[in-house]
């Protein structure tokens, strides 16, 4: 609220900021939520030439139709005949969708001058696509804005489609040289080439394998999960008085991986006893308290990308962090 008022107050001259920023008028710019994604996409590749010696890049890139995300039935000219089509702009649109009634008080205020009102502000990041905005009467808009009474709202079907697509075309001009590929094609050799089943590991090897290619279904894999740089919950407790120790205990922290006489393990929880308690990288228990002070070898010390090797006989499929 105080920053808000200052950036009016005393200030009656001083010209919008945000246009002499070099970042706003940028060519090429990404907002920082998709520049996280893209640069996501570039650190697993850092991490497998870490690991693999590789020759080639296969990817495979996803396409969405965005207007069938939203109308399931819709072919044909359907596509050239959308929601907008014989309105002059969104606002008449959204008016006629609404039926010309407030959609808060059904027009029981009696006031018949109406607003399109955003659903998530502009200031938050929202669009003016037609599900963002409503129709609302000036009562209820001003009533809405001095804070009586709050609207509920329905998450956008196609926001992750639509920046899969703009991830897509990114990586595309990074200079990156990949060879393209497709979920048909996938799923096609997977299923009748491979003989294998639906899992993230091995729709990654169907996407590199030859045809004539075979693959053994006992072979090893590497599991990863991505971990915080460091313990941020200071607290056993949301107000509790109880502080959680961070450091080291035992010249060991959270997420060590340490051989023990109970089996080899992460660090998961710490006790000024000695007995720790370890699990595997999804947290599975493997012992409840383990005396690390006795028979206890760190294997790896703790980063934020944690990586376990299994037999993809022998293990369950997990979603990955």
């Amino acid at each position: 609220m105080y920053r808000r008022t200052r950036r009016g107050r005393k200030t009656r001259y001083r010209p919008s900021r945000f246009d002499n920023r070099g970042n706003s008028t940028k060519e090429g710019r990404l907002a920082p939520s998709l520049r996280s994604k893209l640069e996501s996409h570039f650190r697993e590749k850092r991490f497998v030439e870490s690991l693999l010696p590789v020759t080639e890049w296969k990817v495979e890139l996803a396409s969405f139709d965005i207007h069938k995300i939203t109308n399931p039935e819709v072919s044909g000219k359907g596509y050239q005949e959308g929601d907008l089509k014989g309105f002059y702009n969104v606002k008449a649109y959204v008016l006629d969708r609404d039926g010309y009634t407030c959609q808060h008080c059904r027009g029981k205020s009696k006031d018949y001058r109406l607003h399109c009102h955003h659903i998530v502000f502009r200031s938050n990041q929202g669009t003016d696509a037609p599900e963002n905005l409503i129709t609302l009467c000036e009562t209820c808009h001003k009533a809405l804005h001095n804070g009586e009474f709050k609207l509920s709202w329905k998450k956008s079907k196609t926001k992750h489609a639509t920046e899969i697509g703009i991830l897509k075309s990114q990586i595309r001009k990074s200079g990156w040289n990949f060879a393209e590929t497709f979920g048909y094609e996938t799923k096609y050799r997977r299923e009748q080439i491979l003989k294998l089943i639906k899992t993230h590991y091995f729709d990654a090897v169907a996407i590199c394998c030859r045809d004539d290619q075979k693959v053994d279904a006992e072979d090893s894999v590497f599991i990863k999960r991505n971990v915080s740089k460091g313990d941020y919950q200071q607290r056993t407790g949301k107000r509790s008085e109880k502080k959680i120790p961070t450091g080291k205990l035992f010249n060991l922290r959270k997420f060590d991986l340490i051989k023990t006489s109970k089996g080899i393990g992460f660090v998961k929880g710490k006790r000024s006893s000695g007995f720790f308690a370890i699990s595997d990288l999804f947290g599975n228990k493997i012992s409840d308290s383990v005396n690390v002070k006795k028979i206890c070898e760190r294997l790896r010390a703790r980063t934020t990308t944690l990586i376990q090797q299994s037999r993809t006989g022998k293990f369950t499929h997990h979603p990955l962090s």
